[in-house]
């Protein structure tokens, strides 16, 4: 076998293969891998990642309608992510993967303090962050700033999954929304598209979702942190 050297990008995981023709590449792969299993994003492939969550009285801590908390997905964000999947959605988009997070008063409620502890746990590493989807998320504006805020200052890059675009978020009449964004490192906006899923790439669903590094830096003067 000529001598290749195989290289691996720690962000995105992709794999670049020198010395070696096309055709060989392909029946080693063949032969040292298991078939291939789609994925998606909030659509984790081992059920035992997926944590059990409690059934909890009622809190005066700042909280969150949770569906599922899971760990080691590679599919919602650069590198190995924990997640957190919210429960409750308006936009119920056709054709939607997760059709059983759009229940408003679905899922568990947890304290933030709780959702960030399970997220950190020890099961999940390594990670290089957390991300954070739904359902959508910015229905629970008050929680969700609570729980980022905690997690920003655990140093975690935090990538961000809504329905809405970064517009209609901007038109929404919420305090918290600019902050909100102020401790997002990537935010991928808009709603699922069923028509446009095909190359829609890495993270996203369909092709009119954005990946938008930074998102504070878009928001309008009027619109910045208050």
């Amino acid at each position: 076998m000529p001598e290749t050297t195989w290289i691996i990008d720690e962000t995105t995981g992709i794999l670049t293969v020198e010395g070696l023709p096309q055709s060989s590449l392909a029946a080693m792969t063949n032969e040292w891998l298991p078939p291939s299993v789609a994925v998606n994003c909030a659509r984790p492939l081992a059920s035992s990642s997926i944590q059990a969550l409690p059934i909890l009285p009622a809190t005066t801590e700042a909280s969150l309608r949770v569906h599922r908390i899971y760990h080691h997905s590679v599919v919602e964000g650069p590198g190995r992510r924990s997640v957190v999947q919210m429960s409750g959605c308006e936009k119920k988009c056709i054709g939607c993967y997760v059709p059983e997070t759009h229940e408003m008063n679905g899922g568990v409620r947890l304290s933030t303090a709780d959702i960030a502890a399970r997220l950190l746990a020890e099961e999940g590493a390594p990670r290089d962050g957390i991300t954070i989807l739904g359902g959508e998320p910015f229905l629970q504006p008050t929680g969700l700033l609570a729980l980022m805020t905690l997690l920003k200052a655990q140093g975690q890059h935090l990538t961000l999954y809504s329905g809405f675009t970064l517009e209609e978020l901007q038109q929404r009449a919420n305090a918290h929304i600019p902050n909100i964004l102020a401790l997002t490192d990537i935010l991928i906006d808009g709603p699922f598209v069923k028509e446009l899923t095909e190359n829609a790439g890495e993270w996203r669903g369909s092709t009119n979702q954005r990946i938008l590094h930074h998102p504070v830096q878009y928001l309008s003067p009027i619109n910045r942190i208050a």
